[in-house]
C-alpha cells in the first residue's frame, strides 16, 4: 500500500512538472523539466519533513499553549478540560513516508535529467 501511494504520487508530481513547464514556458524542454521538478521535489521533501517534525511531537507544547489560551477566552479552565485536549501531534496523522519517497524519487529524475544535460 505504501509502494502504490507514493507511486501515485509520484506520477501527480510527474504530471504537474510537465504542466507546470508548458503553462510558464509555452513548451517543454529539457532545462524547464530539471527546473520544475527541482521546485515540485524539493515542496515534497520539505512538507515530508515537516510531517515528521509535526508528528514526532516537536510542536505539542505550542499548539497545546495556543489552544488553551483561545479556548479559555478569559475564563478558567478546568483541570479535565486541559487533559482532554488532544496533541497536535495525534491530530495530523499523515503518512510521511509516501511523500518523502515520491520527492526523493523525482529528485532523483531530476538529476538525471541534470546529467543527460551536461553530458
Amino acid at each position: 500500500m505504501y509502494i502504490r501511494k507514493a507511486f501515485i504520487i509520484f506520477i501527480f508530481s510527474l504530471l504537474a512538472t510537465v504542466t507546470v513547464s508548458f503553462i510558464i514556458y509555452k513548451r517543454i524542454s529539457l532545462v524547464d523539466f530539471i527546473n520544475i521538478s527541482f521546485i515540485i521535489s524539493g515542496l515534497l521533501i520539505l512538507f515530508s519533513l515537516l510531517l515528521v517534525v509535526v508528528n514526532g511531537g516537536f510542536f505539542d507544547g505550542v499548539s497545546y499553549g495556543f489552544r488553551r489560551l483561545f479556548q479559555s477566552g478569559g475564563k478558567t479552565i478546568t483541570k479535565k478540560e486541559v487533559e482532554e485536549m488532544i496533541p497536535l501531534s495525534e491530530m495530523i496523522d499523515i503518512e510521511y513516508a509516501p511523500i518523502l519517497f515520491a520527492g526523493i524519487l523525482l529528485g532523483i529524475i531530476m538529476l538525471a535529467g541534470l546529467f543527460i544535460y551536461y553530458v
